[in-house]
C-alpha cells in the first residue's frame, strides 16, 4: 500500500490549505443556501402592499367619507396640492399611483340611482392600481345594490351596510397531494454542495496527480514489482478516503447548522444523491488531475469547472429563472441533473410517488457521468505512458 500511504501523506501535508478552502466554500454554500431558502419563502408568499393614492373630494358628504375610511383599508391615502402640476409631478415620481376626484354634486346623484363617474387618473401598467380599481369598483357597486334594493336607505345607513358587507372574507383551504412542506434550505444547500464538492475535490486530486507525475518518483515507481492495474487502484482507494471525508464533513454541516434536521425521506435522497454526485467529482477530478501538469493550473482550472457549471445549471440562479438554451448546454453537465434530482427530491413527499422513480433516473445519469470521467482519464493516463 505505497502508493496509497504516499497519496495521504501529500493530503496531510497540504492539510492547511485544504481546510481553509473547505471554510471558505462551507460558509458560502452555508451562507447562499440561507439567502436562497429566504428570498423562495419571500417568492411563493402573498401580501396585500397598499397603494399610495391621492383623493380629492369636492364635496363632504356621509358617502364619500364612509368610501374615503374604506378606502384606507387597501390604500395609503397621500395629501397633495390640489394642483395639476403638483399631481402630475406625484404621478411622475411616484409618489402616488392613483388620483381619485369626486366632483360636486356625485352623492345626490348616485342616491338618486343615476349613472355617475368618477374622475381618475393612474399610472399606466402599474400593478399595484389593479386592487385599488377592485375596491373603489367593489363599494360603489355593492352601494348602489343596497340601494337598488332599499331606496329608503340613508347614506349613514347606506354606508355602514356596505362597508359591513366588503368587510366579510370566504376562507380558503388550499389542500395538496404533497402532505411535507418542501424544505426550501435542504435543498438549497446540496444544490450548493456540488459547487464546493467539485472545487475541494481537484484541488486535492489535483495536487496527489502531480506529485505522481515527478519524473523521479515516476521511473522509481515503473522499475517496482508494483503492478499498474495495484498502483492505479491505491490512486483510486486514496482520492476515495479524501471525498468520503469531504462528503462526510460537508453533510455533517448540514445537520449541525440545521438543527431542525430530521433523517427522513427526502434528506436521506438528498444525501444518497451528494454521494452519487461525490462519485462523479472525484472522477472528473481525476481526469483533470491526469491532464494538468502545473501546480499553477490548479486554482484557474478548479474555478472553471467549479463556477461555469454552478451558474448555468441552477446552483446560482434557480433553473426556472434560465433560458432554454442556458438550459440545452447546461444538460451536457452532472451538475444539471445532479440539481435537477435535489429539486424534484425538495417537492416529494412519499416513496410511492411517480417523482421518485425520475430522482433515481438522474442520478443513474450522474453516475453515468462519473464512469465516462474515469474511462477517459484511463485513456488520457495511458496515452500519456506512451508518449
Amino acid at each position: 500500500m505505497q502508493v496509497f500511504k504516499v497519496s495521504m501523506k501529500v493530503l496531510k501535508r497540504n492539510y492547511p490549505s485544504i481546510l481553509i478552502y473547505l471554510g471558505i466554500f462551507l460558509g458560502l454554500s452555508l451562507l447562499f443556501a440561507s439567502q436562497g431558502s429566504r428570498q423562495e419563502e419571500e417568492y411563493t408568499s402573498f401580501e396585500t402592499v397598499k397603494t399610495p393614492v391621492a383623493v380629492f373630494a369636492e364635496e363632504d358628504t356621509p358617502l364619500v367619507n364612509g368610501f374615503i375610511e374604506n378606502l384606507r383599508e387597501t390604500a395609503e391615502i397621500k395629501e397633495l396640492k390640489d394642483e395639476e402640476d403638483t399631481i402630475s409631478d406625484a404621478l411622475y415620481f411616484r409618489v402616488v399611483t392613483y388620483v381619485i376626484r369626486i366632483p360636486e354634486g356625485f352623492t345626490e346623484k348616485f342616491m338618486g340611482q343615476e349613472e355617475v363617474m368618477l374622475e381618475i387618473e393612474t399610472i399606466p401598467g402599474s400593478a399595484g392600481n389593479t386592487y385599488t380599481d377592485l375596491a373603489v369598483n367593489s363599494f360603489f357597486q355593492t352601494a348602489a345594490l343596497y340601494l337598488a334594493a332599499d331606496e329608503t336607505l340613508t347614506e349613514e345607513a347606506l354606508v355602514e351596510e356596505s362597508v359591513s358587507a366588503l368587510r366579510e372574507r370566504t376562507p380558503v383551504e388550499v389542500k395538496s397531494q404533497n402532505q411535507q412542506k418542501e424544505d426550501g434550505y435542504a435543498k438549497f444547500y446540496f444544490n450548493y454542495m456540488s459547487y464546493s464538492l467539485v472545487s475541494i475535490l481537484v484541488l486535492g486530486t489535483s495536487l496527489i496527480m502531480l506529485v505522481w507525475k515527478d519524473k523521479d518518483l515516476y521511473e522509481r515507481t515503473e522499475v517496482s514489482p508494483l503492478k499498474r492495474a495495484h498502483i492505479s487502484q491505491q490512486k483510486y482507494l486514496a482520492l476515495g478516503v479524501f471525498t468520503l471525508l469531504t462528503w462526510v464533513v460537508l453533510n455533517g454541516a448540514y445537520f449541525v447548522v440545521n438543527a431542525q434536521s430530521t433523517l427522513d425521506l427526502r434528506t436521506l435522497l438528498h444525501m444518497g444523491n451528494s454521494v452519487v454526485f461525490a462519485f462523479t467529482a472525484m472522477g472528473m477530478s481525476f481526469l483533470i488531475g491526469t491532464l494538468l501538469k502545473s501546480r499553477n493550473a490548479i486554482s484557474a482550472v478548479s474555478n472553471v469547472v467549479s463556477l461555469g457549471p454552478s451558474f448555468i445549471s441552477g446552483v446560482f440562479v434557480p433553473q426556472e429563472l434560465l433560458g432554454s438554451g442556458v438550459l440545452s448546454m447546461a444538460r451536457v453537465t452532472p451538475t444539471y441533473w445532479y440539481v435537477t434530482a435535489n429539486n424534484r427530491i425538495a417537492s416529494i413527499g412519499t416513496l410511492q410517488e411517480a417523482k421518485t422513480q425520475s430522482v433515481f433516473n438522474f442520478m443513474l445519469i450522474v453516475f453515468g457521468f462519473g464512469l465516462l470521467f474515469f474511462i477517459l482519464s484511463s485513456l488520457a493516463g495511458s496515452r500519456a505512458r506512451r508518449n
